[in-house]
């Protein structure tokens, strides 16, 4: 049976070292999703998610604007619409909007 979700709420992300972010939980596991957990991430102009690690495997499908992602030991990455990184567990990483207009970003984390 298929779940339909339409217009997900989007809420400000509060976490210590994001600014300028939003994101809107499109499936999970109360909308029959067991093995994924989608979101979608909206970065406002310099905007950026704090800087975290998962115990699982995440990816990130760049659908609208440019990003850095910054992981590792400081090593940057150029993302643009099309573009998705995937992130192996306990790495750490966080997202920045460098253009001018709002960034859409999907991540996409295993259960």
């Amino acid at each position: 049976m298929a779940v339909v979700i339409r217009n997900p709420r989007e809420t400000r992300i509060k976490e210590s070292g994001a600014h300028g972010t939003s994101e809107a939980l499109l499936a999970g596991p109360a909308s029959g999703s067991n093995r994924f957990i989608i979101r979608r991430i909206t970065l406002n102009p310099d905007g950026c998610t704090a800087r975290v690690s998962f115990d699982r495997t995440v990816v990130y499908f760049v659908h609208k604007g440019r990003v850095t992602l910054s992981h590792d030991a400081g090593e940057l990455d150029l993302l643009s619409p099309g573009d998705t990184a995937v992130i192996h567990p306990d790495e750490l990483h966080h997202l920045h909007n460098i253009d001018k207009l709002k960034a859409v970003i999907i991540r996409v984390a295993s259960q």
